[in-house]
Parts: structure tokens; C-alpha cells; sequence
């Protein structure tokens, strides 16, 4: 098995860690549905991200988290900073992961 730095494993966490605060924050603003779907998804994304630090397992996060982006949360909820922010932490959890994934 080959594994993610503890740097790295925490990097990501800190990701969506903004990216579920960041939700929440939409979610005082504004009731739309699709804002409690990514908020569930994103906690559940971060359950299983603190219990795996394995590549293989870490890359079936990273695919799911990008169809479900690319698929159902690249829209534009509300024309806001934190919208734009949510819109980019996710792209930016994808990045990264895949950044440090292919070491």
C-alpha cells in the first residue's frame, strides 16, 4: 500500500474543512436545496478522508468528489463571494489531491 504524507492527509482535511464552513455559511443565506446535499456530501467526504490516508482509497474520493462536482455543484447557487469560494475550494480539493496522488 502506498500512503499520503500526515502533512498531506492534513492539507487536504484543512480543504474541506473550509469547504464545509464555507456551506454552512451560504446555508444562513440561503435555503436551496442543492446547498444541503454538498454540505451532507462534504462531511461525509471528510468522514471517510480522516480514516484513510491510503492512495488508492484517497484517488476514489478524489472521483467521486470530481463527478459530483462536474456533474451536480459546478452552478452557480447564489452570484456571491462565498459561492464563488465553495465553487473553488472544491476544484481546489481535486487539484490537490490529484497533485499528491501522483507522487
Amino acid at each position: 500500500m502506498d500512503y499520503i504524507s500526515e502533512a498531506e492527509h492534513k492539507e487536504l482535511i484543512d480543504i474541506l474543512d473550509e469547504l464545509i464552513k464555507t456551506i454552512s455559511l451560504l446555508r444562513n443565506s440561503n435555503s436551496d436545496y442543492i446547498l444541503v446535499q454538498n454540505e451532507n456530501e462534504a462531511r461525509e467526504w471528510m468522514v471517510f478522508l480522516k480514516e484513510h490516508n491510503d492512495k488508492e482509497e484517497l484517488r476514489s474520493l478524489e472521483n467521486e468528489i470530481s463527478d459530483r462536482f462536474f456533474y451536480k455543484y459546478d452552478v452557480e447557487i447564489e452570484n456571491s463571494e462565498l459561492d464563488n469560494k465553495r465553487a473553488y475550494l472544491i476544484r481546489k480539493y481535486i487539484f490537490t489531491s490529484n497533485k499528491l496522488l501522483k507522487k
